[in-house]
């Protein structure tokens, strides 16, 4: 499984599907912390952050999950099944 560095505090479990491998689940409000208390960084700062170097790499198969549990809408918040 591959993790997201220095995020170890954000994880939340793991999510486990048929036929894929498992991969670490991290929450996204954590992590925004982190960021902000860590890297000084300011709620948006933060956000736009999380938003272009975290949930919009491509780190490859395995690569982790995020759950959006951020008091803010995310971007991805629109395909969400209702």
């Amino acid at each position: 499984m591959q993790t997201a560095d220095g995020f170890d505090r954000a994880i939340m479990g793991a999510v486990v599907s048929f036929g894929r491998k498992e991969t670490v689940l991290y929450s996204v409000s954590q992590i925004i912390d982190i960021l902000m208390e860590r890297d000084n960084m300011t709620p948006d700062a933060a956000l736009e952050f999380f938003h272009h170097n975290i949930l919009g790499s491509y780190t490859g198969e395995g690569m982790p999950s995020y759950l959006n549990d951020h008091e803010e809408p995310l971007e991805f918040d629109d395909l969400a099944c209702n």
